[in-house]
């Protein structure tokens, strides 16, 4: 599930009618390696010898450029984080679900992203070095914060700096107001609502229809507040297409084919 835009300036929308308190990481004792046919089991970290085609990677500051919380509650996901060169075989073990791909190349055990915060933090341990501050998780990466799945590929973030080049991840320049974001296990990710509107804008069809569609069953946003952030958005890139996506978009499956 993948998208990308342009640079943008908006403005303040509909809050949801709702408050995450997400401050808690469940904490069943460091996780390490998982098992799979054909492979050693191994802890991964600093000066562990690899199997073939994987690679340690380091744990120090994990997380650390988003927030000293996050930076804690981030050291059992990094302990258990794993580089796989890209191949059939590691394909394989994804399709199997024996391991999620965050990045290109970078992976976890799957039953490590049960919750909103570790899929969060699953994405800024990924990116390692390269996570800056200001980067925000939005579209097809905050609505699979929220509910889960495959990590979208590429992923998506906003930054209010100049958009950057980062593998694997499509970042994208927009000015956010701090009613479109909300920190989660202190990552901070677009709120329900700007989530669905960025879906709209940016996101292919196939793309965001899905997470479109879970988003409001789980009730995390309305559709009405969703056509009613769009009317008021005349002069942003993409708004206009998503007026008139939205209706299409949002039809059950069966009707809209």
């Amino acid at each position: 599930m993948t998208p990308s835009g342009r640079g943008e300036q908006e403005h303040r929308g509909d809050a949801p009618d709702r408050s995450d308190a997400r401050v808690a990481l469940d904490r069943p004792g460091a996780p390490g390696g998982i098992s799979t046919p054909g492979r050693t089991e191994a802890p991964v970290g600093p000066g562990t010898p690899g199997t073939p085609g994987r690679h340690a990677l380091p744990l120090t500051g994990a997380c650390a450029a988003w927030s000293h919380h996050a930076a804690e509650l981030a050291v059992p996901l990094a302990a258990s984080l794993e580089r796989w060169d890209e191949s059939p075989s590691t394909a394989s073990m994804v399709e199997q679900q024996l391991l999620a791909r965050i990045l290109p190349g970078v992976f976890l055990p799957p039953d490590l992203l049960g919750t909103s915060i570790r899929r969060a933090l699953a994405l800024g341990c990924a990116l390692g070095a390269r996570l800056q501050s200001y980067y925000v998780i939005a579209g097809p990466s905050a609505a699979w914060v929220l509910l889960g799945g495959d990590p979208p590929a590429p992923a998506e973030l906003l930054s209010p700096a100049h958009r950057g080049s980062l593998v694997g991840a499509t970042v994208r320049t927009s000015r956010l107001q701090p009613r479109e974001v909300e920190t989660i296990g202190g990552a901070p990710v677009t709120v329900p609502l700007r989530t669905a509107i960025d879906l709209l804008r940016f996101a292919p069809d196939h793309v965001a229809a899905p997470w479109l569609r879970e988003l409001i069953l789980s009730g995390h946003v309305t559709e009405a507040a969703i056509r009613r952030r769009l009317q008021r958005m005349e002069r942003y890139p993409g708004a206009g297409a998503a007026r008139q996506r939205v209706g299409l978009l949002l039809e059950p499956p069966s009707l809209a084919a």
